[in-house]
């Protein structure tokens, strides 16, 4: 026979301590939250910090700045932008490791030379007009960063190398958004707060309406 336990007044009264605790405990959070979209961020960032120190890289602010930019309203929108960003990011790379080989490799600039830094900054036209010919737009901002960080930060690495490892750094921050994003139990607590708005990102607002 299996045996009921039946809780005594004395249990009863601790778990509707208890519940009555937590349940407080969650309306206070949700009254109090400045809004899931900004919590799910900060939930990211962390998480691309503690991805970029355990394989040691020297720049965790671009996986950083991937996962703030892709991270949208809803799990849909952020899928679209990760894979606006993931082919923007893609795209940089390639452009910019082509002219890495071509500029300092083979023509044997200089990269801390005000000749190089204004070559590059003339170069980031035809990458964002490549960009609006194929009609992606939205990730331009993402893609122009990685572009940039690759040529600036590439003289005294091996090009291939420091270009996949930045590729790499940024893709790693567009999937963390897309996870924290997709988090059942984050989606169900941002599914009972109201709407908040903090800054403006490429005309997005860090809204709570995240289901």
């Amino acid at each position: 026979m299996v045996q009921t336990m039946i809780e005594t007044p004395e249990e009863k009264t601790i778990t509707k301590v208890k519940e009555n605790f937590f349940h407080q405990v969650t309306e206070y959070l949700i009254k109090n939250s400045p809004g899931m979209r900004v919590v799910k961020t900060m939930l990211a960032v962390i998480i691309c910090l503690l991805i970029e120190h355990l394989r040691g890289s020297d720049m965790a602010s671009h996986a950083c700045i991937a996962t703030i930019v892709c991270m949208q309203p809803t799990l849909k929108s952020t899928f679209k932008t990760a894979v606006d960003r993931t082919i923007g990011t893609i795209i940089a790379g390639i452009y910019a490791y082509l002219l890495t080989v071509l500029l300092i490799s083979t023509i044997g600039m200089v990269p801390t030379t005000l000749e190089f830094y204004l070559l590059i900054g003339a170069l980031s036209f035809p990458l964002m007009a490549l960009m609006l010919v194929i009609k992606k737009s939205s990730p331009m901002a993402i893609t122009v960063i990685v572009y940039l960080v690759i040529m600036l930060s590439v003289s005294n690495t091996n090009p291939l190398l420091y270009t996949i490892d930045r590729v790499l750094g940024t893709l790693i921050g567009i999937a963390v958004a897309l996870f924290v994003n997709w988090l059942p139990p984050l989606n169900k607590i941002g599914s009972r707060m109201g709407t908040v708005n903090i800054a403006r990102v490429e005309n997005q607002n860090f809204d709570t309406q995240n289901h």
